[in-house]
């Protein structure tokens, strides 16, 4: 057997865990949801009962609802422009802490703390009293960063107003480009350095190129990661419509959850067409 082989295999070993706990756990709520959605659900003496009524609230939510699609498109804004902000600052603080110092140890923990003690109440306190307002705390500043054009200046409100959730959302990803830089060969650097080039072009010609799968990997975590949370703009809006009795209580939020879903998938299938690419180069390095 082929050490290719070996490593399919063992990756689908892994796989195999989760499989396996989704067909347990996840494949009839899974399918169930998909129901609900094309059906009119009603609560009654007799218990529930579902009416089969297609596409209409999917329906409902591109052609009458007002809010729905603003909302949607907010949140997916919010991804797009959040999920690379968080891996960029992850590769950044990786790099600093693969660095030769003492204490290393510690501050490589203290980052990846907020993943092990993550909860509601430890973020809600960290972003209520952490947040900055820059329009009256820092005018001068606020004027600068609003004068700018829409395409630098939200990310860098983004990075500013929510320093706290960009730390706190980088964890995982600090771990996995802190492995991945260290996986580099000591090697090419040094011949690099022969060759007389600065620490700007090693990051450019060894780091990023060797990196680039691995931190599409953490986009793909990060996507997951932040569509997922609840206090964003759609599953906001999703949650609280869940109980409209008008609308066949769970039926509309289940469509819209569903619309989200699909959104989502096609962000995903962007990401992993790209780590294709980029890992189909590296292969054509080696």
């Amino acid at each position: 057997m082929t050490k290719r082989k070996r490593n399919h295999l063992i990756g689908y070993f892994f796989l195999s865990l989760w499989l396996i706990g989704f067909l347990v756990f996840t494949l009839y709520p899974f399918v169930m949801s998909l129901y609900i959605s094309l059906s009119k659900l009603t609560l009654g003496m007799n218990g529930t009962t579902y009416e089969y009524t297609g596409g209409d609230f999917y329906r409902y939510a591109f052609e009458t609802d007002t809010e729905f699609l603003p909302k949607l498109l907010e949140s997916v804004g919010f991804i797009a422009y959040a999920t690379p902000i968080i891996v960029v600052i992850a590769l950044l603080l990786a790099m600093m802490l693969n660095g030769k110092y003492k204490g290393r140890g510690f501050f490589r923990a203290v980052f990846f703390m907020p993943v092990v003690i993550m909860s509601g109440p430890v973020i809600s306190e960290l972003l209520g009293k952490y947040s900055l307002d820059f329009s009256e705390a820092t005018p001068e500043l606020f004027a600068f960063l609003n004068a700018l054009p829409t395409v630098l200046r939200s990310p860098c409100l983004f990075v500013l107003e929510n320093l706290v959730t960009v730390l706190w959302y980088s964890g995982v990803q600090i771990l996995i480009l802190l492995i991945s830089i260290q996986r580099i060969s000591p090697e090419l650097y040094e011949a690099a350095s022969i060759d007389g080039a600065s620490g700007w072009e090693k990051f450019w010609k060894i780091t990023l190129p060797h990196i680039m799968p691995t931190a599409l990997i953490c986009a793909l975590y990060t996507v997951i990661q932040l569509a997922n949370e609840s206090t964003n703009a759609v599953n906001t809006y999703i949650s609280a419509r869940m109980f409209d009795h008008k609308l066949g209580y769970y039926s509309y939020s289940t469509a819209m959850a569903w619309i989200y879903t699909v959104v989502i998938i096609a962000i995903l299938l962007v990401i992993v067409l790209l780590m294709k690419f980029f890992s189909g180069r590296e292969e054509g390095r080696r």
